[in-house]
């Protein structure tokens, strides 16, 4: 009678694990909340398409915090975020001077969410309720620390993920997690975690060379042992490189950033669309 107790109770455990690992991160406490970040810069097409396609995908509503970080001043920019000044949610930072990456050092501190989400502003379409998706994968995924969206890969745009070699299927009940490089076009990560690392993130200098994504996970899992990778099913469009660049009027402000940042490499195969 005992074993056979034993055996029902490691039954009914087993079943409430599995129920909790499928369910439990579709639940979001009142308490908790999510933070939505956006750092900008002379990209006001970029911006307007990426807010406007952002406030129309999530999922949840009181729980959301979006700040958006405008990194020195510009006149297109600021005319485009004005049209959100009515919005309670959204909340608008300006830099008085254009001072890169190391920007999401500020921006991070000013952030209150349990979960923070961190969006390019060239990420123009974003699947629907991505918030909910991404919270459910770190729930789900409890030993990844930096998880990134999918992306479009079509003729002309990568979506600056590279090619699937340098990833491995991580499947979980209806989860599906591809480990490896996760860029940060739409990333997230747990503010927990992030505060364990806050100090040594804040020390290194951050550049086009060295950005906030790689900085991050590559922190996350030296020192907390999580993984990085990117979340197989959830898509969204990320339009980087040349060909959008230049459809949308930043080709030659893309050049001078990667001039600027000393990648010559990215600043010959953008100037070959100079003259497309």
């Amino acid at each position: 009678m005992i074993h056979f107790i034993k055996r029902m109770m490691n039954l009914i455990k087993n079943m409430i694990s599995d129920i909790m690992s499928k369910s439990y991160a579709t639940f979001l406490p009142k308490q908790q909340l999510i933070s939505i970040c956006i750092l900008t810069w002379n990209r006001s097409t970029f911006l307007e398409m990426c807010v406007d396609n952002l406030l129309g995908k999530l999922y949840y509503t009181n729980n959301v915090e979006i700040t958006i970080m405008c990194d020195g001043e510009n006149n297109q920019t600021d005319k485009v975020l004005e049209k959100y000044k009515e919005n309670s949610r959204i909340r608008v930072v300006r830099n008085k001077t254009h001072i890169g990456l190391n920007a999401y050092k500020k921006l991070f501190r000013m952030l209150k969410g349990d979960y923070i989400i961190v969006i390019d502003d060239d990420v123009l379409e974003l699947p629907s309720h991505f918030d909910k998706t991404m919270v459910e994968y770190l729930n789900l995924y409890p030993d990844y620390g930096f998880l990134a969206l999918n992306v479009i890969q079509n003729e002309f745009t990568n979506g600056a993920k590279p090619d699937e070699s340098h990833y491995k299927d991580d499947v979980r009940h209806d989860g599906i997690v591809q480990e490896g490089p996760a860029g940060g076009w739409c990333s997230c990560f747990r503010r927990r975690d992030y505060r364990k690392i806050r100090s040594i993130f804040n020390f290194n200098t951050l550049s086009m060379k060295q950005s906030q994504d790689g900085v991050l996970s590559g922190l996350f899992g030296k020192y907390l042992k999580l993984k990085r990778g990117i979340i197989k099913n959830a898509i969204c469009f990320h339009a980087s490189g040349p060909y959008y660049a230049k459809k949308f009027g930043y080709l030659k402000t893309e050049i001078e950033k990667y001039q600027s940042s000393n990648l010559p490499s990215f600043v010959e195969h953008y100037k070959t669309f100079l003259d497309k």
